[in-house]
């Protein structure tokens, strides 16, 4: 088996990877979950994560992404230096709501590492979902833009409501959320793209997005 060259996970209160200085957390959900009886699925469980090291050639740790309500997962970081060096910088800028000027390339070239990953029931943390919702932004207005900002971003539960068009302006960045979370709510971020302003929800695999008139 490869041996990765990864970092170790910190953990969050609930003894589960979190975001890392900046990475991108993916939690791929455990199809096995349900499908066996109990005596066989930790076999089960363990050939899936097994085999999903081997087929992305990156570390996965058990997890859960259901809080009150077991949802089995496995979890990795993205090495992101290995393909952006400058990721931690772009992040940062971006998520502390600054004109991002310079190194817009690293929005696709982020999401071209991420995408493999959602061809399978997934969930994905703030640094994740943007880099999904960047993505719709560029295939949107079909190029490259040549300045981005954050505008918003929030966390709504996967219950309320999903129409980008009623929703209110916002001004908050909101902090990332533990792990545990993150397979029930929708990522939303309100995103200027050379002057024209974006709403986008990131759900899982799903992404919405809205073009909205400034105000």
């Amino acid at each position: 088996m490869t041996t990765h060259a990864t970092q170790p996970f910190e953990h969050d209160d609930n003894l589960q990877a979190f975001e890392q200085d900046g990475k991108i957390l993916i939690a791929v959900v455990d199809q096995t979950y349900g499908k066996s009886a109990d005596d066989d699925w930790e076999n089960d469980r363990e050939q899936f994560r097994v085999a999903l090291e081997h087929e992305y050639d990156l570390r996965f740790e058990d997890g859960n992404v259901g809080p009150g309500a077991d949802l089995p997962a496995f979890l990795t970081l993205l090495q992101t230096e290995a393909h952006v060096p400058i990721w931690m910088l772009v992040s940062a800028i971006f998520f502390a709501g600054k004109p991002l000027l310079e190194n817009i390339e690293a929005w696709p070239k982020l999401a071209k590492k991420i995408r493999p990953l959602l061809k399978r029931p997934a969930f994905l943390n703030r640094q994740g979902a943007a880099v999904i919702a960047m993505e719709a932004i560029f295939t949107a207005t079909m190029k490259k833009p040549d300045a981005l900002q954050l505008l918003s971003y929030r966390i709504v539960h996967v219950g309320e409501p999903n129409d980008l068009s009623t929703m209110g302006r916002h001004t908050e960045i909101a902090e990332p959320l533990p792990t545990l979370y993150l397979g029930f709510v929708r990522h939303i971020f309100e995103i200027d793209a050379d002057g024209v302003l974006f709403r986008v929800s990131v759900d899982g695999r799903e992404t919405t997005i809205l073009r909205i008139t400034s105000e």
